[in-house]
């Protein structure tokens, strides 16, 4: 079970790089790496920090759905619309 924590940190960090470099994908790599920390937090009995990941992957799905509503929006990372834009 610890290496479901371990790829959900490691999915995490990379959609915070994804994210940085404002590709739309970044958004699902949070998704699955915030309910994978959930999901280890809650086999380890921390509480808190799963329903912290749980209201934050809530957060991405908000954030993705943003992203898609955005016509112009390119996928790419090249030309995207900065952060304070969305």
């Amino acid at each position: 079970m610890n290496y479901i924590g371990w790829i959900g940190a490691v999915l995490v960090l990379l959609g915070y790089y994804l994210n940085a470099k404002q590709i739309k994908s970044s958004w699902l790599v949070w998704i699955v790496g915030n309910f994978l920390v959930a999901i280890y937090c809650l086999s380890i009995g921390a509480h808190p920090t799963a329903l912290m990941s749980l209201a934050i992957m809530c957060m991405n799905i908000y954030g993705y759905i943003s992203w898609n509503k955005k016509n112009d929006f390119k996928p790419t990372g090249k030309n995207d619309p900065k952060v304070d834009d969305i």
